[in-house]
């Protein structure tokens, strides 16, 4: 279904030939005077803010296509999505994969989020740096205010303090407290939302931070969780991130359920986030700790993927400017690889494309004989069968890094814990559709809250459930005659 416009084409014909009309009349000098020619100025302004506003208020309205099983539960939640019933409505100019993708990149708006950085040791020794936004959209808070009265109390704190000569105290207890304080605006049961970037990103990502604030809006506790070495986040040891470890995810996971017992565990992943997250929860099957998840942008078949890659222009200008962020990544923690037997730095420097990158680093940390058996062993198509808690997956059918061929169709038809969404374009990570497009939220975050709101309530309602039957398991048995 789509919406066709002739009084918005008529408008923008006109609104174009007026713009062209004023700036002959610029070039040409028929303003003789400076102030006609500031005010050819402004109106040539004026013109062009509207041409773009004609260009980006025309759209173009499609069907969502879904894939899941015909279960009662899915039935259900479908229901609740009520972003699906409105379609997907995109900005027409930026149907084209490749101006969504990159256009939306550049362009998008960015959102003031502050926050406090929480390293968390992992048994190997490596660190992953994990991102709580204390304000988001430059908010106050209580911490930050610094006047002379908070930093009187400060100082009283400890009244034998010194500088520090000889020895440094620990500072982590501060940032502890700070994180403490922060965890207690939230009720004990307000869902946790762990995010998860793609390739070479991290809490930096736009993308990432929208649907960060339109969770904090929510009531959502979020955090951030950034892979080893990525995010400007310290490398301690020989050990990136890869699509086939799904080690520091789950730890990550399990630290949440540590410290939020009492709240829903939701998470979302884009990109080579969204494989690892899938790889995670079918790897842990029914034993998994989160409750519900949202993939989007999957790349599934990783050997796939790196074919589309190959080939034509725009792979190509995908693929090296992804290896180039894995490079920039690389680079400050490199003197800790020399030692690996296999580690050759001049094929790092030489790397141009993901397969190149993953040929140096990728494949010799973590194993493999081989990209090709590395990418084989690490798509998440070998594991989303194997998935035992709702999962949203969206994709955009025109995507040119995450293909529609690498969609393990036939595996999500067989489990029935597994929602396909697929819009007519979008892109990889553009999808500049919906009330924010076209350099807002991308479209997918609606529904992936709405999706959160459902297994939110559902996690509410089977607890209060429980703790009923608890509490009724409990009481004293009635004494008769």
């Amino acid at each position: 279904m789509r919406k066709s416009s002739s009084s918005s084409r008529t408008t923008l014909i006109a609104t174009a030939a007026a713009a062209t009309s004023f700036s002959s009349m610029f070039s040409s000098g028929a303003a003789a005077s400076e102030p006609a020619r500031a005010a050819l100025f402004v109106t040539s302004g004026c013109v062009l803010v509207q041409v773009m506003r004609t260009v980006f208020n025309h759209k173009t309205l499609s069907d969502v296509s879904v894939s899941c099983q015909n279960t009662e539960k899915n039935a259900s939640v479908l229901k609740m999505l009520h972003t699906l019933r409105v379609g997907y409505d995109a900005i027409t100019v930026l149907r084209n994969p490749h101006m969504s993708t990159i256009l939306a990149t550049f362009f998008r708006k960015d959102v003031e989020v502050e926050y406090q950085r929480e390293l968390l040791p992992m048994a190997c020794g490596g660190v992953v740096a994990l991102d709580w936004p204390l304000s988001v959209d430059d908010e106050t808070h209580k911490y930050r205010e610094r006047t002379p009265e908070m930093l009187e109390k400060t100082r009283n704190l400890d009244k034998d303090f010194e500088p520090h000569r000889k020895s440094i105290p620990s500072q982590t207890p501060k940032i502890d407290g700070v994180l403490e304080e922060h965890y207690k605006t939230l009720p004990e049961d307000a869902p946790t939302l762990v995010l998860m970037s793609g390739i070479a990103g991290g809490s930096h990502d736009k993308y990432l931070k929208h649907m960060l604030r339109r969770a904090v809006m929510k009531g959502y506790r979020v955090v951030a969780f950034n892979a080893r070495g990525t995010s400007e986040s310290p490398l301690m040891t020989p050990q990136f991130y890869s699509a086939s470890f799904t080690g520091d995810t789950r730890a990550v996971m399990k630290e949440m359920k540590r410290r939020f017992p009492n709240a829903p565990l939701f998470a979302v992943g884009w990109s080579l986030g969204a494989n690892i997250l899938t790889n995670t929860l079918g790897e842990d099957g029914e034993d998994a700790l989160v409750d519900a998840a949202c993939s989007m942008c999957n790349p599934f078949d990783l050997n796939r993927c790196d074919e589309n890659l190959q080939k034509g222009f725009w792979g190509k200008l995908y693929s090296k400017s992804m290896a180039n962020n894995m490079r920039k990544l690389f680079e400050p923690h490199k003197h800790l690889f020399q030692g690996l037997r296999e580690y050759e730095p001049a094929l790092v420097r030489k790397a141009r494309t993901v397969r190149d990158f993953d040929e140096a680093i990728t494949r010799v940390t973590f194993g493999f004989s081989s990209v090709d058996a590395y990418y084989e062993a690490s798509g998440s198509k070998r594991k989303i069968v194997d998935v035992r808690v709702p999962l949203l997956c969206v994709q955009a059918k025109d995507d040119p890094i995450a293909s529609i061929e690498a969609i393990p169709r036939e595996a999500i038809a067989s489990n029935e814990h597994v929602i396909l969404l697929e819009t007519e374009s979008g892109g990889h990570l553009g999808w500049t559709a919906g009330a924010e497009a076209p350099w807002g939220a991308p479209w997918p975050d609606q529904v992936a809250m709405e999706f959160f709101e459902v297994h939110a309530l559902e996690w509410k309602t089977k607890r209060g459930a429980n703790t009923t039957r608890a509490t009724i398991s409990k009481a004293p048995a009635e004494v008769t005659a």
